[in-house]
Parts: C-alpha cells; structure tokens; sequence
C-alpha cells in the first residue's frame, strides 16, 4: 500500500496537520505530490487474475514485490500497519534506491542493524515521510496508521474531489477526504476512520486502487493514414494518434504517445490502401470497408455515389443497383454506407465492384477491388427508439429503426389517434416522422406501428409494434457552434440543433471591422437541417486581400421548434483572396448522360474558352465537346459535357486552361489538364487477345530492341501495348529508361507490334531473359489470354569501371582497388597512383582470391628507405588511383576488358584517402 499518510492530532505519523495553518496545508501539498507519484506507480501493476479474498489481493500485491508477509509466513491481515511497514511498502512502490551508511532519526533501537533502517532513510530522503517530532528527531517506526489518513492520500493521489455533502465519522478536517472516497467504493462507509488502519484494510484499499486505475492494455493499433493511427484498448476506448512523421507503407514502426495520462509505445504497419470488406447489412444497404480514410469527393456527389465507382450487379443482370444510391461516410472516413435508391433492394447473389478511382485523403489510389455478395434478408426490423421534443407543444414524433424501412402501408397511432407518416428529405431511411395531434411537453403518449416492414418485406413482430414516448422540454436557443470561410465569398455556419430556415433568411449581416453594416447574406440549405451555406454580399475585398470583420445572426433566429437567438448573436470572420485554382479531381463517362468532370470546388464554366478533346487510347482518334456543360450539380462542383455518342474502353480527355473559373473574386482559371477516362459502356466481346511471339529484333547505338506481337478478333488496346507495366523481365519491371513504340497499322487492325526499347547500359550480364507480356487487353478490356513466358537472349554492353580504392583496414600497408565487375589483361601499369600528388609505382598488384575485380596494391616507401609504404603513416595525406588514357606519345594503349569484351572507362580517378 502507497499511503503516505495525512496525520491527525491523536497520531501524527508524518507532521502535524490539524488546525488548517498556511505552513501545514504547504506541507500537506508537498506530501500529496510525492504520493500521488507513488500511486501513478501503484497504478501500473497489473494483474493476470482478478483476486476476490484479501489473501489473495496479499498475495497478488506481495507477487509485485510490494507486501511481504511475517517471519512466520502468514499476512497477519488482522495486525495494525506500522510506520516502518509503511516506508518499506513506499519504498518498492517507488522502486526508490534504499539508503544505507546513513541515520537520520535518533529513535531507540534505530541503528544500522534495524531492517527498516533503509527504508526509512530512503522515503526520507525522497521527501516522501518524515519524523513525528522533528525537534527531537524522531520518526516513530512502530507508530500507527489511521484510516482517515489512508482516505487524505487516496484524496490527494487520485485529485478527487470533494464532496457537497458528507456522511462519515472521520475528523472534521477529514471528512471531504473521507466522502470522497468512500463514493468511489475504496473504503466502505461503515469505517470507523479514527481507527488505526489494519493490513487488511490497506490490502482491500491498494488492490482497489489498483485495479481501478490500472492503464488499459493496447489490443490493436491500426494506421488509417500515413500521419495516423486508431488505437483501440482491452477496455474498448479507442483514440486516434496523430503522427508527425508520416509511416512509410510496409515498414513496421515503433510509436510512442500518451493516452489518459499513460505513456504507451506499440508498434504499426502501415498497409497499402485497400478495400478491406464489403457487406450488405441489411436488403437496403451496402458497407464498404476501407482499411484508410477516403476523399468523400472520389466516391461521393451531392450525396450520391459516383457514377461507376461502385457497381452493384446481380449475376446474370446488367442494372446496377449501386447508381443514384445515397452515401454516408463514417466519421473516420473509412466506412461508406451505400443506401440504394428508390424502392431497390438486394435479394440473390450480386457482383460488387470497387474502382480504383477512389482515393485516401492523403491522394494515394485505392487498387479495384471486385467481390461476390450474396444477400438474403431474413431479420425484421425493430424500433431503436423514439422520441418527441417541444418548446410547449408540438405534433411531431420521431422514430428511429434497425433499418431502412417503408413508409408505404405503415399505419401509426398515437395516443389513440391516427398519425401520418412521412420523411423529410434529410431524414436518413431508417426514421419516419409521424405526425398527430397537439403533444403536451412532459406528457406520455402512447405510439403504435402496424404493418412496420423493411424492404425486404420482413415485417415487425408483433405487429403491430407497441411503444411509448415522453414529449421532452427543450426551451433552450440554438447555438452557432461553427463558421467557417469558405474561399473568399461564402460561410459555412454549423448550429448544434435544426433551425428554421425562414427565419435566416434575410436576418444575417455582415459588418465591418469598424461596425459599419455591409450587406445581407444569402442562405443556401444543405442535406443537413443544422448546416447552412450563406453568400457574402461583399462585391470585393480590399487591395489588401483580407476583410475582417463579424457575422450578426438576428435575434429571431430560431430553432425549428421555435426558440429564438434571443438576443443578436455576433461571430467574427476573415475573408483573405483565394488565389488558388480549382484541379480535376475525377471523370466519369455516364452511359446516356454524357461525360462528368469533378472539380475541386464550386466552378463556373467559360463558354468562350475552346473545348474539350476526347482521345480513343486504342485507335488514336480523338472528338471535340463543347466547352458548354449540359448540366451543373446543385453544388456548383460538378459539370456534365455531352459526347456525341458513346464512350467505349480507355481514353484520353484533354481540359484547355481557363475552362472553368472557380467562384472566388480572382475568378481563378483551371490549367490545362490530361487524365484518363474509362467508358462505361459494355461491349459482347469476350475473346481474349493472344501473344503471337516475343522476339529479339536488333541492338540499336542505344537500346536492345525486343518485339512483340499480339492479336485479338475486334483490336487491341493500344495503350497497354505501350504501358511498360503490361511486361516484365526475369520477373521484375521493365529496366529504367525503357520506353516502347508501336508498328504502324489500322484503327481496326487485330494484329498489332510493340517494339520493348530496353537500355543497353541497363544491361550488365550476357543471358536469356525471361520476357512475359500479361498486362495486355483488347478494346472491350479481356485480358491476354494466357502467360507467355519467353527467353530471349540480351548481352552485356555496360564498360567495367573503376569504383573505389581504401586502405586495408587489417593491413595498412596494402590498398584495395575495386571495379565494378571482373576484368582481364589488366596490369598495374595500367592505373596512375599518386600519394601526396606525386606519381608511385606499384610494387606489388595481385587480384584477391579468384576473382578480379579487387586487386591489392602496395607501394615501396616513399623516403626511399627500405620495407612498404604505411599507407595510413602521418605523412600520407592523399592517395588516388586513375585509369590510364591511351597516349600516341608513349605508344601506349589501354586493353583492359571486362569478360564480354568491353573496354574498360578510362580517365575515371577514386580517392582512397
């Protein structure tokens, strides 16, 4: 037990603290830090076992090294706890270093033989307890502790707070101490706390203590970014840990960060992204798991999935169940929730499809992913709950369910009467809003669902379903929780419950930084009753590019039960000139819609820029739209080009600069970009194409050539033919520096011919390379049929060179003198050594062991005198070694080759010292 107790009056065990003076609660502050450092300690012994006897917790405490028992082996629970019992618990609970060749105390029987004697000395000189007089200089080590004095250090150690109220017979100075921790259920109430505590009592109390505020252990840590990571605890409590430096996928790391005032350290891989799971909840909905948070605007528009995205298919049909469904995305990003829309719902086995056009928020692409789903929706739904909120009255009760559920056929009742049934727009599909006569506040009213059925047709049991809901009082104002800037004209205003969008509506001002009024906002509604976008009706900013100022919400600004602001509501606000371009974050061809361009905020489209240039990738062919969208998303992000006519595999699209302006007051222009599309639309073709042959073609001054021959029964996809990713060598990518062209031919010729363009320099060995085409797709996207593994023989063009030269370091006289690979016919005379500058001969050059591509060099003196050259003597400041260049004026020619024949690269010079 860690109990460096308060004293009383009756029994001081470390000073006197009655009366309440400024120089004992000092002290009394002092002994309470040290003391809650002891149970921060105490607090991290863990136990494998939960222990219900106070033998058990003895022994559990005592297997931490913190109790000891008697010479005679038992606990004697029953005995009073002495001091000196005290200062040794103190001592291995501080891990504190015991004292020795030190007597602080002039009690009798206090010498070096006194076993305590150490454990006294070392909480004394920790500060931790001191003497019961210190005039005379004594520190009582049999003296007693009381309860009430355990109670004041829990108090202290724990920071809790006292209670209004106590109901305890401890001291009057004691009592708060005491109540508070008889709340928290470490000492029972019935306690006499004048009473000296006994080691049974200090036993229940530690391991309480303990166990209480032992740190949960960490059960997982997973890295949802590269900058952070979800850590869920054996209690079930998660955090998130924000990391500084950014994890690099694949590479495990060590973590350290602080949770609830406890340090942790654990591990983490950071995973490439990925879809994990796909599941269907319910006939209605669809979750889709990622293992990172995902940008919403990859995968979602005005609340809706992105055409394509995510395909849902029945096998053996073609509709997709996934187009127009509504998606929510969790709070950590990494769960999407796809509601599909209409009266849809999902029953067999479908065909899910991920596509890759979704991103993380750190802009990595997710790969595809592709998964059978089987469905069959066999659960009822259920009520979660329901509930009624009123200023005075009201007529509306809201119901939540398990589920979506249909609101066609579903009959309420409350209160007897019969209810109406609707959902708002914003109203996800598992609540329905019920609408009946007067509601009082405070008033129980009973409600009744017949015929209550999911889309599935599960319906409820019993039916109908029976429940009640109390009309709860709300008479509080709405409160504005957030405003943000939103680029340099509009303001997203977040309040903490649905106001009343009528009331808004020409009752927020925006004034100056001198108070000076300039102008009304404009109110756009959201998907969200508490989140308005409002326009600022500022026509520019100052030559400064930054207005400050505030944003006045009326009084009468209300919530949609009919609570008022009250009094006018004032929020600042800073808007600084946008400066930065709208990107293109995704284009999508809609079968029958036209191609759809996502953009990274709200844009206008420039009908007077020139338009936009389509590319067929297979056959070249491109196709001008006109820069005039068709259509324009509510939310201004979106524009739709028509295509003429169908877009069929992979193209190109080609945006002009300045096709679109964002809404800023710079009008900031998109630059020019390129990006590729997939059409949507499907094709009967199944026929994979076929790899004809793959064979050497010629040896360029540059490049080793390599051709390859693919035919398919419709075409080929010319830009896999060209991609370097659809080939590897020896099981590997395709060397750096390759690029591959195409053979001329028709748009609709079946055999097409890649010439693979490999570096020379890349290539270092003479051997067959193994060459394998398997990225490879004709127009309608059918993979190559088979892998085609073929052998085709490259030769080593790459000149050895000379790399580095270093002094042995187990001989100092011998230098070591490598190439990049072996060479032959070389001699010392072909290499210039220098030390300090001045020409040496070489007076030993030998390859070490068989190979020869290290050779050892050593050198006579250079004082003339007889032995070798100390190469790290104090007079050797540099040496070097150079490969000779031929010279017509000695009649000197360099022959030194590597084992191909290639002539080694002369004139290179290494440093070796």
């Amino acid at each position: 037990m860690s109990d460096m107790s308060y004293p009383t009056k009756q029994e001081s065990q470390f000073m006197n603290v009655q009366g309440g003076e400024k120089k004992v609660m000092k002290k009394i502050l002092s002994v309470a830090l040290s003391t809650a450092m002891a149970f921060s300690m105490f607090a991290s012994v863990a136990f494998g076992e939960t222990a219900t006897t106070p033998q058990s917790k003895f022994d559990a405490l005592a297997a931490k090294g913190i109790l000891n028992g008697y010479p005679d082996g038992q606990a004697h629970l029953e005995r009073d706890l002495t001091r000196a019992e005290f200062a040794k618990i103190v001592t291995k609970l501080f891990n504190l270093s015991e004292v020795s060749n030190k007597l602080s105390y002039k009690d009798k029987g206090y010498n070096a033989k006194n076993w305590a004697v150490p454990y006294i000395e070392a909480v004394t000189a920790a500060n931790l307890m001191q003497g019961k007089d210190n005039v005379k200089r004594i520190f009582d080590y049999n003296g007693k502790v009381t309860v009430e004095e355990v109670a004041t250090v829990l108090f202290r150690a724990l920071k809790l707070e006292a209670p209004a109220t106590t109901n305890n017979n401890a001291s009057a100075w004691a009592k708060g101490y005491a109540q508070a921790v008889i709340d928290k259920g470490y000492i029972a109430a019935t306690q006499n706390f004048k009473a000296n505590a006994t080691r049974s009592l200090v036993v229940e109390t530690a391991y309480a203590v303990a166990t209480a505020t032992t740190a949960p252990a960490i059960v997982s840590a997973e890295a949802v970014s590269p900058t952070s990571v979800v850590v869920t605890f054996a209690d079930k409590t998660t955090t998130t840990v924000t990391l500084t430096t950014a994890l690099v996928a694949g590479v495990e790391t060590t973590i350290n960060f602080t949770y609830n005032n406890t340090a942790y350290t654990t591990k983490v891989t950071l995973q490439a992204p990925k879809v994990v799971s796909v599941a269907a909840p319910n006939a209605k909905q669809v979750v889709v798991k990622f293992n990172r948070a995902v940008d919403i605007d990859t995968l979602v528009e005005s609340n809706v999935v992105i055409d394509g995205v995510v395909k849902i298919t029945k096998v053996g049909e073609q509709k997709d169940s996934a187009k127009d469904a509504k998606v929510v995305l969790s709070d950590d990003g990494t769960q999407a929730t796809l509601t599909l829309a209409n009266n849809d719902f999902l029953k067999g086995q479908y065909t899910v499809v991920v596509s890759d056009a979704v991103k993380t928020t750190a802009g990595e692409a997710i790969p595809a992913y592709t998964t059978l789903l089987p469905v069959a929706d066999t659960t009822a739904p259920t009520v979660v709950s329901v509930s009624s909120v009123a200023k005075t009255t009201t007529n509306k009760v809201y119901v939540k369910l398990s589920e979506p559920v249909k609101t066609a056929g579903l009959i309420a009742y409350v209160n007897g009467s019969s209810a109406s049934v609707s959902r708002d727009t914003y109203q996800p599909l598992d609540e329905v809003t019920l609408t009946a006569g007067t509601l009082n506040s405070g008033t129980t009213y009973d409600v009744s669902l017949t015929n209550l059925s999911d889309y599935a047709g599960n319906l409820a049991t019993p039916n109908p379903v029976k429940t009640s809901v109390t009309v709860s009082s709300d008479v509080q104002a709405p409160v504005v929780q957030k405003v943000t800037a939103i680029g340099d004209k509009a303001v997203e205003v977040v309040f903490n419950k649905a106001v009343d969008y009528n009331s808004l509506v020409g009752n927020v001002r925006l004034l100056d930084a001198n108070g000076e009024g300039k102008g009304v906002f404009t109110i756009n509604t959201t998907s969200d009753p508490k989140v308005f976008k409002l326009g600022s009706p500022l026509t520019s900013l100052p030559s400064t590019g930054t207005f400050t100022g505030s944003i006045v919400f009326g009084a009468t600004v209300r919530d949609t039960i009919g609570n008022n602001l009250g009094t006018a509501v004032t929020q600042p606000i800073t808007f600084t000139k946008d400066t930065v371009a709208p990107t293109v974050v995704s284009a999508t061809y809609k079968s029958g819609a036209g191609l759809v361009v996502k953009f990274s905020e709200e844009v206008n489209a420039d009908s007077s820029v020139g338009g936009l240039t389509l590319i067929n990738d297979t056959t070249g062919v491109g196709r001008t739209l006109s820069s005039v969208p068709t259509v324009r998303s509510k939310d201004g992000k979106s524009l739709t080009y028509a295509t003429a006519g169908a877009v069929v595999g992979a193209h190109t699209l080609r945006l002009p600069a300045g096709l679109v302006t964002d809404a800023s007051f710079a009008k900031n222009k998109l630059a020019a970009t390129v990006l590729a599309v997939t059409g949507s639309a499907t094709s009967t073709d199944s026929e994979r194409p076929k790899v004809v042959s793959i064979v050497y073609k010629e040896e360029t001054k540059t490049d080793f050539v390599v051709a390859v021959t693919v035919s398919d029964n419709t075409g080929i996809n010319a830009s896999t033919l060209r991609d370097n990713n659809s080939y590897t060598v020896d099981s590997k990518a395709l060397p750096t520096g390759t690029y591959i062209t195409l053979e001329p031919a028709a748009d609709n010729a079946t055999t097409r011919i890649a010439y693979i363009n490999i570096p020379r320099s890349s290539i270092d060995e003479t051997k067959d390379y193994k060459f394998l085409a398997n990225g490879i797709a004709d127009t309608a996207g059918n993979g190559v049929e088979s892998q085609n593994e073929v052998a085709v023989k490259l030769y080593d063009r790459v000149a050895p060179k000379l790399t580095s030269a270093a002094v042995s370091t187990s001989d100092s006289a011998v230098l070591i003198v490598t190439f990049s690979e072996n060479v032959k016919d070389i001699a010392a005379s072909d290499l210039e050594f220098r030390i300090n500058g001045d020409k040496v001969a070489a007076k030993t050059f030998t390859n070490v062991g068989s190979s020869t591509d290290k050779w050892y060099v050593t050198f006579d003196k250079i004082d003339k005198t007889a032995g070798t050259q100390d190469l790290n003597g104090n007079t050797i400041n540099t040496i070097t070694v150079k490969v000779r260049e031929d010279d017509a004026v000695l009649n000197y020619q360099n022959k030194v080759k590597d084992i191909e024949g290639n002539n080694i690269t002369t004139g290179t010079e290494v440093s070796a010292k």
